[in-house]
């Protein structure tokens, strides 16, 4: 199926007459076959190579299994965990127990990878959590 832009160029250009035209723009254009998810997912990340090796982003991804496009993409270099945290508690009484010593601690020992990786089947989602 053309984009809106092939289609208006075509009939700007004569090459196909306005009902053609009206006619392609009101067919909604087929859904593409998404490919199956897999049966386990295994992703490795390599460390940043900044030259401190250590993971520099924060990241999250939450996408639809049924289409494999990202619903969620968020990213958070791993120096703002910390100041995005105190405003969190502002706004979240239940994190005032968190110890930031303990999650700074377990981020700066870490090498990038997988922290978090969770396959919804009912809710056809697959959230990953991990450091790069």
């Amino acid at each position: 199926m053309a984009s809106r832009k092939e289609i208006l160029e075509l009939l700007a250009n004569g090459k196909i007459t306005a009902e053609e035209a009206a006619e392609m723009l009101s067919t909604p254009p087929a859904p593409e076959a998404a490919p199956p998810p897999p049966e386990k997912e295994v992703v490795v990340l390599k460390a940043a190579e900044n030259g401190s090796g250590g993971p520099k982003w924060f990241k999250v991804r939450v996408r639809n299994l049924e289409t494999g496009k990202n619903k969620v993409n968020v990213n958070i270099p791993v120096r703002m965990l910390k100041f995005g945290m105190s405003i969190g508690k502002r706004f979240a009484p239940e994190m005032d127990e968190l110890r930031w010593e303990d999650i700074d601690g377990m981020v700066s020992d870490m090498q990038s990878g997988m922290l978090v990786e969770v396959q919804d089947e009912d809710s056809n989602e697959h959230v990953q959590v991990y450091l790069e």
